[in-house]
């Protein structure tokens, strides 16, 4: 009994002191903490791997390639690659370079740290693959505005796949895109764009613009040609104000187009343009303006694309009202209050005088009229209610009678002379 106890205690005992070695061990392990970075590089250029252990207690680094050959052991490089070099090598970190990078060198790479079990760290290298220079296909040289055009543009062989963008000037346009993959990995993307033009658009640039990691601000750019038909505008050289008679009038008539306007024509729409009109290329002269010469006078412009016009409508004003000679009589003072300044109507040609006191004068002869008026409606009404008041001597005498039948015999005259004797009022 006391035998088999003693075994089964020296048995727990070993089994916990390789726990306690076991669980030191990994404590060790944990803190060496081993780190890399994922790299990505350009094609032909060079790429960097850093392999970096923290409290690192002199376990051995060592770099693999994606076939899990050794590179370089601590400083050592068994690998027979001379594009591989050591860059730095101490206790906490393995750094080397590959220069002339190819696609064959796209893998992941292992960071290993030769400790009880050994650790392990990941670096992915991808190989990034510019496209060709981009190239815009498609559409005429020169498009009629109204019409539409077409354009691809190709970004060939990259990897990844391209993004392409369209730019009309400055405003972002849609395509449509589609993505062909070859057998070697590489990328081939193409887009295509439409857009009806206007004479606005000649002269702007398209861009195709490539989206690529390897690669900044790679564009195509084609300048739109855009022909249409001539614009036309009439303008007046003289007069700058209304058109009187006797004046003279001197139109030009304004073209742009493309191609250039090589025929500029004047006519008159609603008869014959006036026989001593002169017209010398663009510009219409007439002399001497009178109301016969009254309508509308029209520019004709014509290119290979169309042709278009403007009118200009004539009316002719009377002449300006020649002012009266002045007077020889030598100049009354009347006041020294200065008249203040006149307002000239720019249509009629006459100066207008405006003076306060005029304004004056005017408002008291209203005020007189309006009283002499109220008079006359008060006058009016009196006499209007005084019409049958008044005296005569038909019955003198007949105040002192007793009563009514006295009176009448004692009146002035009696009864028997009423017939005689009337007095009217009118």
């Amino acid at each position: 009994m006391a035998h088999g106890f003693t075994s089964r205690a020296l048995a727990w005992s070993c089994l916990a002191a390789l726990m306690l070695t076991g669980a030191a061990q990994y404590d060790a392990v944990e803190s060496q903490n081993l780190e890399t970075d994922d790299v990505s590089v350009v094609e032909g250029e060079t790429a960097t791997i850093s392999c970096r252990v923290k409290n690192n207690d002199d376990s051995v680094i060592q770099l693999l390639n994606p076939n899990r050959q050794t590179i370089y052991f601590r400083d050592v490089r068994p690998l027979k690659d001379a594009r591989f070099q050591l860059v730095n090598f101490s206790e906490n970190e393995l750094r080397v370079s590959l220069t002339n990078v190819t696609l064959s060198d796209e893998g992941r790479y292992v960071c290993q740290l030769y400790t009880d079990p050994p650790q392990e760290a990941y670096a992915d290298l991808t190989v990034l693959v510019p496209p060709g220079n981009p190239v815009i296909e498609g559409g005429p040289d020169a498009v009629t505005e109204g019409n539409e055009v077409e354009m691809s543009c190709t970004a060939s062989s990259s990897k990844p796949a391209a993004k392409i963008h369209w730019r009309k000037g400055t405003q972002e346009i849609a395509g449509i895109s589609h993505v062909d993959s070859t057998y070697d990995g590489m990328y081939t993307v193409s887009s295509r764009v439409r857009l009806t033009v206007t004479r606005e658009d000649d002269g702007v640039p398209i861009r195709c613009i490539v989206e690529h990691p390897a690669v900044k601000d790679y564009t195509a750019q084609k300048i739109l040609e855009v022909m249409y038909k001539p614009e036309v505008s009439i303008s007046v050289e003289y007069p700058k104000g209304l058109t009187r008679e006797g004046e003279n009038l001197e139109l030009t008539c304004q073209t742009k187009g493309k191609p250039q306007p090589q025929e500029v024509s004047w006519i008159r729409v609603d008869d014959d343009v006036p026989p001593h009109a002169v017209i010398t290329g663009s510009d219409l002269f007439i002399e001497n303006l009178n109301k016969t010469f009254n309508g509308t006078y029209r520019c004709l412009a014509t290119n290979s694309i169309g042709e278009a016009y403007d009118d200009y409508i004539l009316f002719v004003y009377d002449a300006p009202t020649t002012p009266p000679p002045p007077s020889t009589a030598p100049p009354t003072t009347i006041s020294t209050t200065p008249l203040p300044e006149t307002t000239q109507d720019s249509r009629a040609g006459e100066g207008v005088a405006r003076s306060v006191d005029h304004a004056v004068i005017g408002g008291v002869v209203a005020v007189v009229m309006f009283a002499i008026l109220c008079a006359l409606i008060v006058l009016g009404r009196y006499f209007a209610r005084h019409k049958g008041t008044y005296f005569t001597h038909e019955a003198k005498g007949a105040d002192d009678a007793a009563d009514a039948d006295t009176a009448i015999i004692n009146a002035e005259g009696g009864v028997t002379h009423s017939d005689e004797k009337k007095e009217y009022y009118i």
